[in-house]
Order: C-alpha cells, then structure tokens, then sequence
C-alpha cells in the first residue's frame, strides 16, 4: 500500500516537471519505452542511481538543458551531471537512431556522446564552454557567480557517486558525492571555471568580465590562490561512475562535439 503511494507521489510530480519545464515540447516528446528501459538498465552502470519517475524526469530534463548549450555553443562542452548522463546512455542503448532523429528535430543537430580523453580542447575547456553557455540560457551573468540548474543537478537529486557543483566562497566548486548522494570531504575549486580562465579562453568578453571584478570586488578576487584548486572535475574517460571520478573526485566523464 505504501509503496503505490509513494509511486503515485512520485509519477505525479515528473509530470508537473514535464508541464512546467522550458523544455515542455521535449520532455513530451522523449519515447514512450525510454523511462521503462532506464529504469531496468541504469541501476548496472549507476550503482545505488533511484529508479523513480521523479527522479528519471529531472534527469531527462537535464540532459535537455545540456543538448541546448551543445546547440549553439560552437564548440564541444562537458557534461557536468551524471544522472543526466544515465539517461543519454539508456537512449543511445535503446536506440540510437531514435535519439539521432530526436536531437535533430529538437536541437536541429545530432550531438554525440564524447568520451573525455576524446574531447577537443580537453574536458576542462568543454566543461567551462558548457558552464558560460548554460549562465546564458538561465539569463545569469556569465562571469558568475551563479550556478546553473544542470550543474547543480547531482547535488539536487542527491546522485550516488555523482559531481557536486557548488558555489564556495563566490566560485564554482565540485565536491564528490557519496554512494548515497551525500556529499564527500570538502570543496575544491575548478581553475577552468573562474572568471579569469572564461576570459582568457575567449568565453566571455571583456566588458562581461569587468562587470563581475567591479561587483566581486579586490577581496573575492584576491581569494583565488587561497584554497585547493584542481584543473577540471570528471578528467579520464568515461567507464562507468567509479572510474569516472578520477583524480577530481566527481563524475560526468563526457560531453557533445562542438561544431
């Protein structure tokens, strides 16, 4: 009895996602037999993933949100969630075509699935491309200090060995997450995430940047050297959630090709 309740709970609040989500057209239209075969298959490659409905939609929806910054980024960017990551490799097992259709007809593009060692410019850069590109889609400033809904998805639904983006001290942090989601030791700072590196990668302009040091101020600027850093969350190729994590302690191993 308690256990169709909570079923009912949690079916009705994936269909208040797909209702109330920028990508209402989408969510509509992912393939009836999608969240059947991701919730049979997800739980081989993601230990200890959730296989509810609620849980399923917030990741569907995520992985729309990162097919949207592939769209118009013009060059390749890292995925920074691996439960959006469990269901673009449940659909490219279900079927390939499906999603090649699917992607063109939403995002007028097929976006391939891009393992790190194989990223162009490296899943540093693909990670900072993908983080200016969803701040712009979310209407942020692009220099921060904001965090996107798909960067902080893993930490939302709590993803066993996923990548907890964060904000720590006015910058964009990662902090691994647990086999039950909880987050794992302490922050560590992503060098291709602050302001100075979207700079001098050519992500953001200029007078973007002027506007973010002019609100940071000299003391949250001066602060960058202070603290554990590492150079990208997710390094190494992408096989499977342990091996994923990597010297950076967090997941989301892969990306889409850029143009």
């Amino acid at each position: 009895m308690l256990s169709n309740v909570v079923n009912h709970i949690d079916t009705y609040r994936a269909a208040r996602i797909k209702q109330q989500s920028p990508y209402r057209a989408e969510m509509a239209d992912l393939p009836a037999t999608l969240y059947p075969f991701w919730k049979r298959t997800a739980q081989h490659e993601f230990k200890g993933i959730p296989q509810d409905a609620f849980f399923f939609a917030r990741a569907a929806e995520g992985l729309m949100a990162f097919f949207d910054c592939v769209r118009d980024s013009g060059m390749p960017c890292g995925l920074p969630s691996m439960a959006a990551d469990s269901v673009w490799h449940a659909w490219m097992r279900l079927s390939p075509t499906g999603l090649n259709a699917f992607c063109r007809k939403h995002f007028g593009r097929v976006i391939p699935h891009v393992e790190a060692l194989d990223m162009t410019g490296g899943m540093e850069c693909a990670l900072a491309a993908c983080l200016v590109r969803a701040r712009r889609i979310e209407r942020m400033p692009v220099a921060g200090p904001n965090l996107p809904r798909l960067f902080a998805l893993d930490r939302m639904l709590a993803m066993p060995g996923g990548c907890g983006y964060l904000l720590f001290n006015g910058q964009v942090a990662s902090l691994a997450l647990d086999a039950r989601g909880r987050a794992a030791g302490v922050p560590a700072y992503v060098d291709s995430l602050y302001p100075e590196q979207l700079l001098g990668a050519g992500l953001i302009s200029d007078d973007e940047y002027r506007r973010h040091a002019r609100k940071a101020g000299p003391a949250a600027r001066g602060g960058r050297g202070t603290s554990d850093r590492h150079s990208a969350c997710g390094t190494g190729a992408w096989e499977g959630p342990s091996e994923a994590a990597g010297d950076a302690g967090c997941g989301g191993g892969c990306g889409g090709g850029g143009d």
